[in-house]
């Protein structure tokens, strides 16, 4: 099992580590910042460093607990080697002020008009997310969606992390109203979940990455819906 850093700080962006295996998928560590692809967020870019070395990180993957990073080349590297790790940073940070955005305009329209998540992707640029039950919205009513989340978002409302056990995060967040049925995928072995609280406004169990405050995320833009469905519909946005 790769101890995953970015679980309880997701500021680190370079990191010491232990090359465990070298496979034909790629590196694993006994320690890793980078975040592997999964949950709609995209795996981290970067490099593994060594003395007399390096090398390009080209995306992260998990396997059976396995953190994977995918390189460029293996030339040069051996299992037990000490390395340090560097994430290409601009681009992770983006997806960290996507990815607290989406908590935002998920809980927005839970709240406002009754539709949950069922699906979401960050990208490099533009962002999208499911939302059902919801019928098509007008590019008039769009816009004043994305002023009451901009306006939210400007008050400045601190992200926190935390973990409690599984049944207790269960009662914690049917509490909450957050959307409990999608606990149920969560495999059985896993006992403890990790909270992420948007001050009082939102609380979701993520695996992801996230700001620290929603003031890092700047301005929110509601490009478009299009329709996938009945009663289901796509909202796109990006960060400005």
């Amino acid at each position: 099992m790769t101890e995953r850093l970015y679980l309880k700080d997701c500021y680190i962006r370079d990191f010491s580590a232990t090359v465990i295996e070298i496979t034909s998928n790629g590196v694993i560590l006994d320690r890793s910042a980078f975040y592997p692809e999964g949950g709609g967020q995209l795996g981290d870019r970067g490099t593994l460093e060594w003395d007399g070395g390096e090398t390009t990180v080209i995306n992260t993957r998990q396997q059976q607990g396995k953190v994977i990073h995918k390189i460029k080349s293996v030339d040069g590297l051996k299992e037990r080697m000490q390395i340090k790790g560097k994430l290409d940073w601009s681009r992770r940070y983006h997806q960290m002020r996507a990815h607290t955005t989406q908590h935002c305009i998920s809980r927005f329209f839970q709240v406002n008009y009754q539709a949950e998540t069922v699906s979401n992707q960050l990208k490099d640029t533009s962002n999208r997310l499911d939302l059902s039950p919801l019928s098509k919205i007008s590019s008039k009513e769009l816009n004043n969606i994305s002023i009451q989340i901009n306006d939210l978002i400007s008050t400045k409302m601190p992200v926190t992390i935390s973990f409690l056990p599984r049944n207790e995060a269960v009662s914690f967040l049917k509490e909450k109203k957050y959307q409990t049925q999608y606990l149920d995928m969560v495999p059985k072995s896993v006992q403890e979940f990790r909270i992420i609280a948007i001050n009082e406004y939102d609380w979701a169990a993520c695996a992801g990455t996230h700001v620290q405050n929603t003031s890092e995320i700047g301005h929110v833009y509601l490009e478009k819906t299009v329709n996938k469905g009945k009663q289901r519909e796509r909202v796109y946005y990006s960060l400005i």
